[in-house]
């Protein structure tokens, strides 16, 4: 392999020690500084392939016309003093009337050339003994002769193109098999490392090491390439002046840049095993930190030579506060510009391409696939399974070296920066394995990668027995301070090995590529718990609060265990809103800040940080679940009456009809699940928008959004934040579309069963009275005033029209009054005479049922009945002197805080008499005992069971269904529950209610 440009070192001592052999960059900080982007160098400038920028090339020099990497003396008239490759020659003027000779390092009278077809004649300008001929005295003037036909003597070889003939043992380097007839390099051909004679170069140096040509894989062998180019490159790369000779301030280290990234591919092949005898070893010791000054020092040029890994300080410098090296400026696709240095293993620079085709993963895609994985904040994943068989095809899978680098935008300019690469196969020469574990701060960060190796695994005998590949690949992409800047991308591959028995087997093997984006979200994170925090601490004052207006309205005392789990029971309900609604705000937040277009300061969270918003769904699920069922049991536990103000008209009290009671009775049992937003036309309608509208598809992990994604088109997977954003707002908007179309227009012009069920009480003659506390309830006047109902249908039609045309009274509690609905706060006098009545029942009762009597038992139903009825029917006609009532609005702040400051009137002088207050109640609060009066406690219920399991699922007819389900179960327990307590308490069979 050709390791250089054409090199003849020999003439290197007789050059003048104070010419400048290549340009010195002082303190080239390899990893931290930027660079233009350039991949056009103009004509005095060539292209450095390890440093990917224009350098100047020499005095009298230009680029190279046929290649942009190498520079070229102006004309003929110049022969090279030095010509290392690149930048690093010497162009000296040939004397009068001489041009430049066939191999370019001395000057010819003429231009002669020879046509015999033999290889071992050439045009020679030495003499047959392959001494240099000069006609000049001087060893400082260049050689000049005039080109002749000749064979090459003994003792020498001839040049790869014909055009000399060097002698074997003073000529380095030197390309091509000796003469096998012939002992060069002086000791033998194992002087010859890589078809080069080292021997100068090694005495040049002043330095020797043992290297060591053993590949990675599981059992290492001797890899025939380690062989052949590790020596070479390393003294090549090196290639010293003379360590004995005094060195000056202008003399600076000379690189052959081939050479160098040779062994730069070595050391990736080796995973950048640190041993002093590996190609990472060497290349540190004595490339790029050696430890003697005559070797290197810290001024050196460093042209030519690439940086391999990155200080143990860079996991700190990008993570300090004081980060600043790239802007979070992106292109206007917001496209993050990887670019991949190619080279080939031979150490041939290839080219910059972009990273979206498939120069960094293996299962292949054409450009408009791969775009994806760099458009910022797409979650890109992509798994294939590949025939072991394939990769082992030259063809289908080249080998091939990358150096990546970041391309960015800074005032107006394109800019470069290297990024680094983890590997998770590197192993320290203690056997430690820091990238392994997840502890960013300990990797250790390098810069060359491969995707296939195909090299390291070929033996002596030139069989191919190992190849490694790349399985996964994983692109970290960060943005810092609070996404003012972004890091450099960090490319994490794992690599395996194949062998050869895994080859004809139909082995296949899964490789993975993908990109992640991440940021610091502490603060994020700190501001959730923060309004959790606070909001939850303005709920513990709302909870007693609560607790507080309980305590009147229960008539409590003293503090006790009730009063404890109550105060739990209203926190239990405050914190499930709380944990909700933020667990909404944050999901709306993202869907809307990450889905925004040219924005780039917010990605996704990783799932770890994800843990907070997981809590946030876990806890309110569990919360309003546990409310919901508390409401259950709370409002199916209410005492309830239904007073029938029917009178007999034959005298006979047992002759008044039940049905009526029974009616309403039942028509109440069917409100008590009523709800102005239908669970089912919401699901219904949820899933309409999500699944068929396709909105489902804004939940994926991407800044755009494509509703309906082509074959062509990339659609990553779904993100568990924004699904719940996405469902959240449909949930929401549907819910008040339809909350809105019920109270606008449904209520007005079709039902409202809340006043049908008024006018049905109105109607029967039936008014109810509901203590949902001990203290503390509702009434609903439902007395006609007609003062009958239970008439034929003339007279039925007859008195509606009366009050139709208002020729009766009004259907109002007081004369002259409208209003029906009332909060009732009663005292202990009456309470006590409304629990012995109903105890009184419930001991008759309970005596009969032992003693097996049904007729006892009915007699002692209705008596108990007759005997509340005219109790209550008594009390509201004011007709008990002892329990009484006023009537009288609720203040403007009594409304507000749902609370009454009254807690009697003024009581008189007898402490027996019951002093009740009835406070009009035109907000309808007696919805309270059924599910319409907790619409959005049970709204927030649902919506929270079907982003919990879509949430865990990613399924969101799953969630619709399971949603559904618990729903119904719900409204069963409900109807069940209260159905039996309407029996027990108003006194009605439940044969009668369903």
């Amino acid at each position: 392999m050709v390791l250089f440009k054409s090199i003849p070192w020999f003439f290197l001592l007789y050059l003048p020690t104070s010419v400048v052999f290549a340009q010195v960059a002082i303190y080239y900080t390899a990893y931290q500084f930027s660079f233009p982007y350039v991949t056009i160098c103009p004509s005095n400038q060539y292209y450095d392939i390890a440093l990917l920028q224009c350098s100047s090339c020499p005095d009298n020099a230009i680029q190279k016309t046929t290649d942009q990497t190498q520079c070229e003396c102006t004309n003929q008239t110049f022969y090279y003093g030095v010509n290392q490759g690149g930048g690093s020659l010497l162009c000296v003027a040939c004397p009068a009337g001489y041009i430049r000779s066939t191999d370019g390092f001395g000057c010819d009278i003429d231009d002669s050339t020879c046509t015999t077809a033999f290889n071992n004649i050439v045009p020679a300008d030495s003499f047959l003994d392959g001494s240099l001929y000069t006609s000049n005295a001087s060893s400082a003037q260049p050689r000049q002769s005039s080109k002749q036909c000749t064979n090459c003597s003994s003792g020498t070889w001839a040049y790869p193109s014909s055009q000399r003939c060097f002698p074997c043992a003073n000529v380095t380097p030197h390309t091509g098999p000796p003469p096998s007839t012939i002992s060069c390099c002086g000791t033998g051909s194992t002087a010859i490392k890589d078809g080069t004679c080292l021997s100068y170069v090694i005495n040049s140096t002043g330095i020797s090491f043992s290297s060591s040509y053993l590949n990675t894989f599981r059992s290492p062998t001797t890899s025939s390439f380690f062989q052949q180019h590790l020596d070479a490159s390393v003294y090549l790369c090196l290639m010293n002046l003379n360590a004995f000779t005094a060195q000056s301030s202008n003399r600076t280290l000379l690189s052959n840049g081939t050479a160098c990234q040779i062994l730069a591919n070595i050391a990736a092949m080796q995973f950048f095993y640190p041993a002093i005898n590996y190609a990472y070893g060497l290349y540190q010791s004595y490339i790029w930190a050696p430890t003697s000054s005559q070797v290197w020092t810290a001024a050196s040029a460093r042209t030519s030579i690439p940086f391999l890994a990155y200080p143990s300080t860079y996991y700190q410098e990008i993570n300090n506060a004081s980060y600043n090296w790239i802007p979070s400026s992106l292109d206007s696709a917001n496209t993050i510009r990887l670019k991949l240095a190619k080279y080939s293993p031979t150490g041939k620079y290839l080219g910059l391409f972009d990273a979206f085709d498939t120069y960094i993963q293996l299962c292949g895609s054409a450009y408009t696939d791969g775009k994806p994985a760099f458009t910022f904040g797409t979650q890109y994943q992509k798994t294939c399974s590949i025939r072991a068989d394939a990769l082992w095809n030259a063809t289908l899978y080249e080998t091939a070296f990358f150096d990546p680098y970041l391309l960015f935008t800074k005032s107006n300019s394109d800019y470069m920066l290297p990024t680094p690469v983890v590997l998770r196969n590197y192993i320290t020469d203690t056997a430690a394995t820091p990238n392994q574990n997840n502890d960013e701060s300990q990797w250790v960060y390098h810069r060359r990668f491969f995707l296939v190796d195909r090299i390291s695994g070929v033996i002596n005998n030139n069989e191919l027995t190992n190849i490694h590949y790349a399985k996964s690949i994983t692109i970290l992409n960060t943005l810092s301070n609070g996404g003012a800047y972004f890091q450099p991308p960090v490319i994490v591959i794992q690599y395996e090995a194949l062998s050869l028995t895994d080859i004809g087997k139909g082995t296949i093997v899964e490789v993975t590529f993908e990109t992640q984006y991440r940021m610091n979200l502490d603060g994020h994170i700190q501001a959730i718990w923060i309004a959790i925090g606070v909001l939850s601490g303005l709920g513990i004052i709302f909870a007693l609060i609560q607790t507080i207006v309980w305590y009147s309205r229960a008539g409590k005392q003293t503090v006790d265990l009730e009063i404890i789990g109550k105060f739990v029971l209203f926190l239990i309900n405050i914190l499930g809103s709380i944990f909700f609604i933020v667990m909404a705000g944050v999901s709306l937040w993202w869907l809307i800040f990450f889905k925004r277009e040219g924005s780039v300061f917010l990605v996704l969270p990783s799932t770890s940080q994800q843990a907070s918003f997981t809590a946030l769904i876990i806890i309110a699920f569990i919360l309003k679940t546990f409310d919901i069922m508390q409401l259950i049991i709370r409002q199916a536990g209410i005492d309830i009456f239904f007073i029938d103000w029917e009178k007999p008209r034959t005298g006979d009290t047992n002759n008044v009809s039940i049905w009526r009671t029974i009616f309403v009775a039942n028509e109440y049992s069917e409100i008590q699940t009523f709800r102005r937003v239908s669970v089912t036309l919401l699901l219904l309608s949820v899933l309409f928008f999500l699944k068929v509208i396709n909105l489902e598809n804004v939940a994926t992990a991407q800044p755009v959004t494509i509703l309906f994604p082509t074959s062509a088109d990339y659609t990553p997977g779904y993100n568990g934040i924004l699904r719940v954003g996405i469902a959240f707002s449909m949930w929401l908007a549907c819910a008040v579309f339809q909350y809105l179309i019920y109270i606008i227009f449904y209520q007005r012009f079709i039902e409202d069963k809340i006043i049908n069920f008024i006018d049905l009480c109105s109607v029967s003659n039936i008014s109810i009275f509901i203590l949902s506390d001990k203290h503390y309830g509702y009434y609903i006047h439902g007395r006609s005033p007609n003062g009958i109902s239970d008439v034929n249908l003339k007279d039925m039609l007859i008195n509606l029209e009366r009050e139709s045309s208002a020729t009766i009274g009004k259907r109002g509690l007081e004369v002259g009054s409208d209003d029906q609905f009332f909060i009732v706060k009663i005292d202990r006098v009456f309470r006590s005479q409304y629990d012995r009545l109903i105890r009184n029942y419930e001991h008759r009762i309970l005596s009969r049922v032992n003693k097996k009597d049904k007729e006892r038992t009915s007699g002692v139903l209705l008596t108990s009945y007759k005997n509340l009825n005219e109790f209550f029917c008594a009390f509201i006609d004011h007709s008990l002197p002892t329990y009484n009532y006023v009537v009288r609005q609720r203040w403007l702040l009594e409304k507000i805080l749902n609370f009454e400051f009254s807690n009697s009137v003024k009581r008189s002088a007898s402490p027996n008499e019951a002093e009740c207050i009835f406070y009009i109640d035109a907000d309808r609060n007696f919805a309270k005992t059924l599910f319409a009066g907790y619409e959005n406690s049970l709204f927030m219920w649902n919506m929270a069971t079907f982003l919990f399991v879509d949430y865990f699922a990613f399924n969101y007819i799953l969630a619709a269904v399971i949603t559904y389900l618990l729903n119904s179960i719900a409204e069963s327990a409900r109807t069940l529950l209260g159905q039996k307590n309407l029996s027990k308490k108003a006194l009605i069979p439940t044969n009668f209610l369903n």
